[in-house]
């Protein structure tokens, strides 16, 4: 009896170890470049990890206040077995990150001495230097399905550019509130280029709001498949700020690396008023159905979901959203996606 009491106490402490394990971060300079790379806890050199590389590295570990500290996120996804462990590399930008990170030139933008724009050899750096690097000095899954190419803003426009236009390097972008306005939208010209073992995520928030949505259906007509290969989510108030992807840059690492199958669970329908910031008076009107999974996933259907109006004479929902009030009686909208069903009242007094 007190063997085995001895035995539990043990096993207690030793689950309680575990659940607790950290991971180690360590910092390089690769060309001048300052580099962090987050090991997972236990990593060991008799295993192959995938990598997820990450623009604006500066901005990732240490602490809250001052960073995502991104090590806190994966630690606990990684001890609450929702992801596989991974290695994390934060490559930092410099005074000329928008520079370095939008690929469409223009005469904004300065080129290199050698006359290359400094998004083209970033992109070469990335891939010829940071991940030569990682591969020679760590355990990895050095082919393209072991990596995955993450970042916010311009760094995310940087992301997807880089997965479309380097697919044999990455398998998988995350455009977290990604710059998909610069140059009018060209990034939406580059779906042309996607590989059907591709995955992306792309997301915004609706206070920073840009019309994002049509990027979903443009990756469908090449064949990509919605909620499984791209997903995009819609953040109801969600600003531009790091804080904002703190808060959610678990969902595309759920993406990338998750453990579990995405189950989903439930779905919320989420009306949103979105005031225009150059046109106060102007509004964008739109029905957000979130899935939210039993790992933790959530997900913006868009397009996906079906849209049917009880009262036509009241207003029209459109497609991927998008909703028109009438006059001053109340919209009333059957929302479904697959097993899933909600009736949703918009008030007319809400545009008022």
């Amino acid at each position: 009896m007190i063997f085995k009491r001895g035995l539990a106490i043990l096993c207690f402490f030793a689950s309680l170890y575990v659940a607790n394990a950290q991971g180690k971060i360590e910092a390089v300079k690769i060309k001048d470049v300052s580099v962090d790379i987050y090991l997972p806890p236990n990593y060991s050199e008799s295993k192959d990890y995938p990598v997820v590389y990450f623009n604006d590295g500066q901005m990732l570990f240490g602490h809250p206040t001052i960073t995502i500290a991104l090590q806190d996120i994966l630690d606990s996804l990684i001890n609450r077995q929702l992801i596989h462990e991974v290695i994390v590399v934060g490559v930092f930008a410099d005074e000329r990150r928008a520079e370095r990170y939008v690929p469409y030139q223009n005469d904004d933008f300065d080129k290199m001495p050698s006359g290359e724009s400094y998004a083209a050899h970033y992109v070469n750096f990335l891939i010829d230097d940071v991940v030569s690097y990682v591969d020679e000095n760590y355990s990895t899954i050095a082919k393209s399905d072991g990596r995955a190419i993450f970042g916010f803003s311009f760094g995310g426009l940087n992301a997807i550019w880089m997965l479309l236009n380097r697919p044999e390097t990455f398998s998988m972008a995350a455009g977290i509130s990604a710059s998909m306005w610069v140059d009018d939208f060209a990034m939406f010209k580059e779906v042309e280029k996607y590989k059907s073992n591709q995955k992306i995520w792309f997301d915004i928030g609706t206070s920073e709001w840009n019309y994002y949505v049509p990027f979903q259906k443009l990756l469908k007509e090449e064949g990509a498949e919605i909620n499984r290969q791209v997903y995009y989510f819609e953040v109801k108030d969600a600003a531009h700020n790091w804080e904002f992807v703190r808060q959610r840059i678990h969902l595309p690492l759920l993406v990338f690396a998750g453990m579990k199958p995405h189950v989903a669970s439930k779905m919320n329908v989420e009306i949103e008023i979105i005031p225009s910031k150059s046109n106060p008076e102007k509004k964008s009107t739109r029905l957000n159905p979130v899935i939210v999974c039993k790992d933790g996933l959530k997900y913006s259907l868009a397009y996906e979901a079906n849209y049917k109006v009880a009262n036509p004479s009241a207003g029209k929902v459109y497609e991927d959203g998008r909703f028109e009030l009438y006059g001053e009686d109340n919209l009333e909208v059957e929302v479904t996606y697959q097993s899933f069903n909600k009736k949703v009242k918009i008030r007319s007094k809400l545009l008022n």
